[in-house]
């Protein structure tokens, strides 16, 4: 069976392009077909990613083929750029691929907010393009179907943001008020592959440490994503930790109910909430890291105790809170099972 589907990826030395090649390998309708480095551009994409070995046999390029993108019956990039270099490079590249009827999905922060003042205040270099934000839906697959399958483009959400909207949405609605608690732990790829002194393996091994807290620009993405996005209903305390691991995240939640549940009740609620969301596991007893690491998984938990809960969540930052989760929504976008090609399971013990 041809493949209909040709994808093409910018910034393809960093762990984001990585572990969307990784995927793509197994997608029966996708096909990777330009993959773009300026700075290793003729140099062999398995040089970068030893992993890929005997997989792919291919050279970075020095700029996007289009003409090979064109070739296929459908085509869509995947930007896994930085923050801030993004959206000088999509200010450019968007209308060019509108006209060809080329897709995109962004993997930076710089279309994740919606709100211009935050966007200014968190992700300072997006505010030269605000003509852009209007194109981009919010990738977060299991809240914004609708959106994405009608979607060009799609800004994929953070990592942290994701674990975060994700253990929170179905108990935190409209009718939510009061105080929001997360705990949240974090793996050192999620800071990408130039290093920084936190995120340095001598600081990092045998360690453990919060760091922006209270301050971090996933906090306002979470509040989004939960639909309060000025904190007028949720009092949010959004605190990132930094644990000697390269890859997941663990978050835990605290907050209160306006009245009491069992844990029963509330398991019941959760999956119910996401019964047509196949990449969202209600478990019992805490998640664990090891069962989604290498997946598309995010597997959730919760215990009650009058009106108190606490409620967690376990992924992947690489997989459902970067890449696989950009490969689902680009599933969504063209009409597939979201499971096709990431319906793969965790790497268990490691």
């Amino acid at each position: 069976m041809s493949k209909k589907i040709a994808v093409g990826i910018l910034g393809g030395t960093g762990y984001g392009a990585g572990e969307l090649l990784r995927f793509f390998a197994f997608h029966p309708q996708a096909e990777v077909v330009s993959v773009v480095s300026s700075s290793q551009a003729g140099t062999a994409v398995a040089d970068a990613h030893p992993h890929l070995r005997g997989i792919y046999n291919s050279s970075f390029d020095a700029e996007l083929n289009l003409d090979a993108l064109q070739s296929f019956e459908h085509a869509v990039v995947f930007a896994a750029l930085p923050h801030g270099v993004t959206t000088g490079i999509v200010a450019k590249l968007l209308p060019e691929l509108l006209s060809r009827k080329m897709k995109l999905i962004d993997l930076s922060g710089d279309f994740r907010l919606k709100d211009k003042n935050l966007r200014e205040k968190f992700y300072p270099e997006t505010a030269k393009c605000e003509s852009l934000q209007s194109q981009f839906a919010y990738g977060l697959t299991e809240l914004e179907r609708e959106s994405i399958a009608q979607a060009q483009a799609v800004s994929n959400p953070g990592c942290l943001a994701t674990a975060c909207i994700l253990v929170a949405a179905p108990v935190v609605d409209s009718s939510f008020s009061g105080a929001l608690i997360f705990d949240a732990k974090t793996g050192s790829s999620g800071a990408g592959r130039t290093a920084q002194d936190n995120f340095h393996h001598p600081k990092r091994n045998s360690n453990f440490s919060a760091y922006k807290m209270l301050s971090h620009r996933h906090e306002p993405e979470i509040l989004q994503g939960l639909g309060d996005t000025h904190s007028e209903r949720i009092k949010s305390a959004f605190v990132p930790h930094l644990i000697p691991s390269a890859r997941g995240i663990f978050v835990s939640a605290y907050f209160e109910l306006p009245s009491m549940m069992s844990t029963a009740e509330l398991k019941q609620k959760y999956e119910d909430f996401y019964k047509d969301s196949p990449f969202v596991r209600i478990v019992g007893d805490s998640p664990e890291l090891q069962a989604v690491l290498g997946s598309n998984f995010c597997d959730i938990s919760v215990q009650c105790r009058g009106k108190q809960v606490v409620a967690m969540a376990a992924l992947d930052n690489l997989g459902k809170g970067m890449a696989s989760q950009a490969i689902q929504n680009m599933n969504c976008m063209f009409g597939l099972p979201e499971t096709c090609g990431i319906w793969v399971p965790g790497m268990g013990p490691i």
